[in-house]
Protein backbone atom coordinates (compact mmCIF):
# COMPACT_ATOMS: atom_id res chain seq x y z
CA UNK A 1 0.00 0.00 0.00
CA UNK A 2 1.27 3.12 -1.36
CA UNK A 3 1.05 5.98 1.47
CA UNK A 4 0.27 9.61 0.11
CA UNK A 5 1.36 13.03 1.50
CA UNK A 6 -1.39 16.06 -0.02
CA UNK A 7 -0.43 19.53 -0.05
CA UNK A 8 -3.17 21.75 -1.28
CA UNK A 9 -5.53 23.86 -0.20
CA UNK A 10 -8.58 22.42 2.19
CA UNK A 11 -11.40 22.93 -0.52
CA UNK A 12 -8.67 20.84 -3.01
CA UNK A 13 -8.52 18.06 -0.38
CA UNK A 14 -11.74 17.11 -0.39
CA UNK A 15 -11.95 16.64 -4.01
CA UNK A 16 -8.94 14.21 -3.51
CA UNK A 17 -10.88 13.19 0.06
CA UNK A 18 -14.06 11.65 -2.83
CA UNK A 19 -11.36 9.65 -4.99
CA UNK A 20 -9.69 7.42 -2.34
CA UNK A 21 -11.88 4.69 -2.73
CA UNK A 22 -11.48 4.47 -6.21
CA UNK A 23 -8.08 4.16 -5.92
CA UNK A 24 -5.97 0.98 -6.04
CA UNK A 25 -3.00 -0.05 -3.72
CA UNK A 26 -2.82 3.68 -2.14
CA UNK A 27 -4.37 5.66 0.77
CA UNK A 28 -3.66 9.36 1.99
CA UNK A 29 -1.74 9.25 4.85
CA UNK A 30 -0.61 12.56 5.29
CA UNK A 31 -2.27 16.19 4.83
CA UNK A 32 -0.72 19.40 4.65
CA UNK A 33 -2.67 22.66 3.74
CA UNK A 34 -1.79 25.80 2.38
CA UNK A 35 -4.14 27.64 3.17
CA UNK A 36 -6.35 28.01 6.78
CA UNK A 37 -9.54 26.92 5.74
CA UNK A 38 -11.56 24.34 7.39
CA UNK A 39 -9.99 21.02 8.19
CA UNK A 40 -12.50 19.04 9.64
CA UNK A 41 -13.28 17.19 6.64
CA UNK A 42 -10.72 18.03 4.38
CA UNK A 43 -9.17 14.54 3.79
CA UNK A 44 -10.92 12.49 5.97
CA UNK A 45 -10.35 11.21 9.77
CA UNK A 46 -7.75 8.28 8.47
CA UNK A 47 -4.62 11.24 7.27
CA UNK A 48 -2.78 13.14 9.85
CA UNK A 49 -2.56 17.20 9.22
CA UNK A 50 0.53 18.82 9.17
CA UNK A 51 2.10 21.92 8.09
CA UNK A 52 4.07 22.65 5.06
CA UNK A 53 7.46 22.62 7.23
CA UNK A 54 6.74 19.94 9.39
CA UNK A 55 6.16 17.23 6.29
CA UNK A 56 9.71 16.46 5.93
CA UNK A 57 11.46 17.22 8.99
CA UNK A 58 9.41 15.11 11.18
CA UNK A 59 6.50 13.16 9.24
CA UNK A 60 9.19 11.83 6.43
CA UNK A 61 8.34 8.48 7.65
CA UNK A 62 4.81 8.64 7.76
CA UNK A 63 4.24 8.70 4.29
CA UNK A 64 6.12 6.96 0.93
CA UNK A 65 5.18 10.17 -1.88
CA UNK A 66 3.94 13.34 -2.17
CA UNK A 67 0.89 14.98 -4.11
CA UNK A 68 1.31 18.63 -4.98
CA UNK A 69 -1.66 20.47 -5.96
CA UNK A 70 -1.12 24.29 -5.30
CA UNK A 71 0.64 27.13 -7.25
CA UNK A 72 3.64 27.25 -9.40
CA UNK A 73 6.14 29.33 -6.55
CA UNK A 74 4.85 26.43 -3.31
CA UNK A 75 4.83 23.66 -5.71
CA UNK A 76 8.50 24.24 -7.05
CA UNK A 77 9.70 24.57 -3.69
CA UNK A 78 7.83 21.67 -2.24
CA UNK A 79 8.55 19.07 -4.77
CA UNK A 80 12.34 19.82 -4.47
CA UNK A 81 12.29 19.05 -1.07
CA UNK A 82 10.86 15.85 -1.38
CA UNK A 83 12.77 14.45 -4.21
CA UNK A 84 16.18 15.14 -2.10
CA UNK A 85 14.07 12.93 0.92
CA UNK A 86 13.60 10.41 -2.45
CA UNK A 87 9.90 10.65 -2.44
CA UNK A 88 8.44 9.97 -5.86
CA UNK A 89 6.12 13.09 -6.36
CA UNK A 90 2.80 14.11 -8.68
CA UNK A 91 3.15 18.16 -8.88
CA UNK A 92 0.66 20.35 -11.13
CA UNK A 93 1.04 24.12 -11.91
CA UNK A 94 4.37 23.90 -12.97
CA UNK A 95 6.00 27.59 -13.78
CA UNK A 96 8.49 28.48 -16.10
CA UNK A 97 11.62 27.42 -13.46
CA UNK A 98 9.96 23.76 -13.76
CA UNK A 99 13.26 23.04 -14.79
CA UNK A 100 15.47 23.37 -11.66
CA UNK A 101 13.31 20.69 -10.40
CA UNK A 102 14.85 18.34 -12.83
CA UNK A 103 18.33 18.93 -11.15
CA UNK A 104 17.09 16.52 -8.77
CA UNK A 105 16.62 13.11 -8.98
CA UNK A 106 13.95 10.90 -8.28
CA UNK A 107 10.48 10.36 -9.86
CA UNK A 108 8.96 13.40 -10.75
CA UNK A 109 5.47 13.27 -12.84
CA UNK A 110 3.99 16.25 -13.58
CA UNK A 111 0.31 16.64 -13.92
CA UNK A 112 -1.56 17.03 -17.06
CA UNK A 113 -4.96 15.78 -16.33
CA UNK A 114 -6.53 17.08 -19.32
CA UNK A 115 -4.62 13.91 -20.69
CA UNK A 116 -6.35 11.37 -18.64
CA UNK A 117 -10.06 12.44 -19.49
CA UNK A 118 -11.42 9.32 -20.79
CA UNK A 119 -12.96 10.76 -24.04
CA UNK A 120 -9.41 12.23 -24.59
CA UNK A 121 -7.81 9.01 -23.85
CA UNK A 122 -10.31 7.38 -26.60
CA UNK A 123 -8.65 9.87 -29.31
CA UNK A 124 -5.26 9.35 -28.33
CA UNK A 125 -5.83 5.26 -28.37
CA UNK A 126 -7.19 6.11 -31.70
CA UNK A 127 -3.89 7.79 -33.00
CA UNK A 128 -1.74 4.93 -31.59
CA UNK A 129 -3.42 2.70 -32.97
CA UNK A 130 -3.21 4.48 -36.85
CA UNK A 131 -7.08 3.99 -36.97
CA UNK A 132 -6.64 7.19 -38.33
CA UNK A 133 -3.69 7.53 -40.85
CA UNK A 134 -0.67 10.12 -40.33
CA UNK A 135 -2.55 13.02 -37.93
CA UNK A 136 -3.62 16.25 -39.77
CA UNK A 137 -5.74 18.51 -38.44
CA UNK A 138 -6.70 18.90 -34.77
CA UNK A 139 -9.26 21.37 -34.12
CA UNK A 140 -10.15 22.02 -30.56
CA UNK A 141 -12.83 24.93 -28.88
CA UNK A 142 -12.53 25.58 -25.24
CA UNK A 143 -15.51 28.21 -23.82
CA UNK A 144 -15.92 29.38 -20.65
CA UNK A 145 -17.84 31.21 -18.69
CA UNK A 146 -16.61 34.90 -17.50
CA UNK A 147 -15.22 34.06 -14.22
CA UNK A 148 -14.31 37.43 -11.71
CA UNK A 149 -10.77 35.28 -10.48
CA UNK A 150 -8.60 34.97 -13.92
CA UNK A 151 -5.62 32.31 -14.10
CA UNK A 152 -3.39 34.11 -16.01
CA UNK A 153 -3.68 33.43 -19.54
CA UNK A 154 -0.54 31.43 -20.28
CA UNK A 155 -2.47 28.64 -17.71
CA UNK A 156 -5.69 29.20 -19.37
CA UNK A 157 -3.53 27.88 -23.08
CA UNK A 158 -1.61 25.29 -21.28
CA UNK A 159 -3.77 22.39 -21.69
CA UNK A 160 -4.62 22.61 -25.59
CA UNK A 161 -1.04 23.50 -26.55
CA UNK A 162 0.21 20.57 -24.26
CA UNK A 163 -2.73 18.04 -25.94
CA UNK A 164 -1.63 19.51 -29.58
CA UNK A 165 1.83 18.66 -28.95
CA UNK A 166 1.23 15.48 -26.98
CA UNK A 167 -1.42 14.13 -30.02
CA UNK A 168 1.08 14.91 -32.74
CA UNK A 169 4.03 14.08 -30.64
CA UNK A 170 6.13 16.70 -31.35
CA UNK A 171 7.03 20.66 -31.16
CA UNK A 172 5.12 22.98 -34.00
CA UNK A 173 7.23 24.30 -36.43
CA UNK A 174 5.53 27.69 -36.68
CA UNK A 175 3.12 29.35 -34.37
CA UNK A 176 0.15 31.87 -35.51
CA UNK A 177 -1.69 33.77 -33.51
CA UNK A 178 -4.73 36.34 -33.00
CA UNK A 179 -5.87 37.87 -29.81
CA UNK A 180 -9.59 40.01 -29.79
CA UNK A 181 -8.84 43.46 -29.41
CA UNK A 182 -11.43 44.10 -27.85
CA UNK A 183 -12.29 41.27 -25.93
CA UNK A 184 -8.78 40.25 -24.70
CA UNK A 185 -10.21 37.02 -23.09
CA UNK A 186 -10.50 35.20 -26.36
CA UNK A 187 -7.34 34.01 -28.61
CA UNK A 188 -7.34 31.88 -31.44
CA UNK A 189 -3.88 30.15 -32.62
CA UNK A 190 -2.13 27.85 -35.33
CA UNK A 191 -0.24 25.91 -34.42
CA UNK A 192 1.96 23.84 -37.87
CA UNK A 193 3.35 21.07 -37.43
CA UNK A 194 5.80 18.84 -39.75
CA UNK A 195 4.56 16.79 -42.91
CA UNK A 196 1.69 19.38 -43.01
CA UNK A 197 -0.05 18.87 -39.84
CA UNK A 198 -1.54 21.51 -37.78
CA UNK A 199 -3.99 22.60 -34.61
CA UNK A 200 -6.08 25.39 -34.70
CA UNK A 201 -7.59 25.90 -31.19
CA UNK A 202 -9.66 28.81 -29.52
CA UNK A 203 -10.20 29.83 -26.62
CA UNK A 204 -12.63 32.11 -24.77
CA UNK A 205 -13.19 32.81 -21.17
CA UNK A 206 -16.34 35.26 -21.77
CA UNK A 207 -19.56 33.25 -22.01
CA UNK A 208 -22.09 34.44 -20.39
CA UNK A 209 -22.91 33.07 -16.67
CA UNK A 210 -23.57 29.09 -17.15
CA UNK A 211 -21.86 26.15 -18.35
CA UNK A 212 -18.96 25.80 -20.40
CA UNK A 213 -17.71 24.17 -23.97
CA UNK A 214 -15.55 21.91 -25.04
CA UNK A 215 -14.92 19.68 -28.11
CA UNK A 216 -11.56 18.35 -29.84
CA UNK A 217 -11.35 16.47 -33.15
CA UNK A 218 -8.25 15.14 -34.58
CA UNK A 219 -8.90 14.33 -38.19
CA UNK A 220 -6.08 11.82 -39.78
CA UNK A 221 -5.42 10.95 -43.64
CA UNK A 222 -7.94 7.44 -43.58
CA UNK A 223 -10.06 8.58 -40.23
CA UNK A 224 -11.19 11.24 -37.62
CA UNK A 225 -11.72 11.08 -34.08
CA UNK A 226 -14.13 13.15 -31.82
CA UNK A 227 -14.58 13.90 -28.35
CA UNK A 228 -16.62 16.24 -26.47
CA UNK A 229 -18.08 17.34 -22.81
CA UNK A 230 -21.47 17.05 -23.90
CA UNK A 231 -22.03 12.94 -24.69
CA UNK A 232 -23.59 12.39 -21.09
CA UNK A 233 -26.35 14.91 -21.30
CA UNK A 234 -29.62 14.24 -19.72
CA UNK A 235 -33.02 16.55 -20.69
CA UNK A 236 -34.60 17.53 -18.05
CA UNK A 237 -38.56 17.86 -18.36
CA UNK A 238 -39.61 20.15 -15.48
CA UNK A 239 -42.21 22.33 -17.44
CA UNK A 240 -41.15 25.17 -20.21
CA UNK A 241 -38.38 24.13 -22.16
CA UNK A 242 -36.32 21.14 -21.49
CA UNK A 243 -33.06 21.85 -19.91
CA UNK A 244 -30.17 20.03 -20.91
CA UNK A 245 -28.09 18.36 -17.53
CA UNK A 246 -24.56 17.02 -18.35
CA UNK A 247 -24.12 14.30 -16.07
CA UNK A 248 -20.66 14.42 -13.38
CA UNK A 249 -18.18 11.91 -14.20
CA UNK A 250 -16.66 12.50 -11.02
CA UNK A 251 -12.71 13.46 -11.76
CA UNK A 252 -12.49 10.50 -13.78
CA UNK A 253 -9.23 12.59 -15.30
CA UNK A 254 -7.71 12.95 -11.60
CA UNK A 255 -8.25 9.02 -10.76
CA UNK A 256 -6.73 7.94 -13.94
CA UNK A 257 -3.99 10.45 -12.97
CA UNK A 258 -3.18 9.29 -9.51
CA UNK A 259 -3.36 5.75 -10.29
CA UNK A 260 -0.48 5.73 -13.21
CA UNK A 261 1.46 7.53 -10.63
CA UNK A 262 0.93 4.47 -7.76
CA UNK A 263 1.27 1.98 -10.56
CA UNK A 264 4.70 3.69 -11.78
CA UNK A 265 5.76 3.59 -8.19
CA UNK A 266 4.73 -0.16 -7.85
CA UNK A 267 6.26 -0.72 -11.24
CA UNK A 268 3.50 -1.85 -12.72
CA UNK A 269 3.23 0.54 -15.38
CA UNK A 270 5.61 2.70 -17.56
CA UNK A 271 4.98 6.63 -16.76
CA UNK A 272 4.07 8.45 -19.08
CA UNK A 273 4.28 12.38 -18.54
CA UNK A 274 7.91 13.82 -17.86
CA UNK A 275 8.87 17.15 -17.21
CA UNK A 276 10.09 17.34 -20.80
CA UNK A 277 6.61 17.39 -22.21
CA UNK A 278 5.45 20.50 -19.36
CA UNK A 279 8.32 22.32 -20.68
CA UNK A 280 8.48 21.65 -24.08
CA UNK A 281 4.39 23.26 -23.45
CA UNK A 282 5.16 26.05 -21.65
CA UNK A 283 7.68 26.87 -24.52
CA UNK A 284 5.02 26.56 -27.01
CA UNK A 285 2.56 28.57 -24.53
CA UNK A 286 5.44 31.44 -24.71
CA UNK A 287 5.35 31.64 -28.91
CA UNK A 288 1.30 31.60 -28.44
CA UNK A 289 1.38 35.07 -26.69
CA UNK A 290 4.28 36.54 -28.28
CA UNK A 291 2.75 35.51 -31.55
CA UNK A 292 -0.50 37.53 -30.36
CA UNK A 293 1.69 40.54 -29.64
CA UNK A 294 3.68 41.37 -32.58
CA UNK A 295 0.93 39.77 -34.75
CA UNK A 296 3.20 37.70 -36.88
CA UNK A 297 4.44 34.05 -37.09
CA UNK A 298 6.90 32.64 -34.56
CA UNK A 299 9.31 29.87 -36.23
CA UNK A 300 11.26 27.26 -34.06
CA UNK A 301 14.41 28.00 -33.35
Amino acid sequence: MIRLALISSSETAKIYDGLSTRLHRATWAVFAPIDSGDLSQSLGSLAKVTSTEDLFSQEAAAFDAVVIDADSVIAESIAKKALVLGKPVLVGALGKWAATIGEVNGLLMPAHPWRFIPSVQAVRRSVDDRKLGEPGLLRIHRWLPASPIKPPMSERLMPDVDLACWLFGETPESVWSLQSATNEDYIQFHLGFTHGGMAVIDLSSSLPSGGDYYSLTMIGGTGAAYADDHHNMNLLYNGGHPNAIRTNQGHAELVQQLQEFVDVIDGKCEQSIFLADTLRAAQVVEQVLESANAREVVKRE
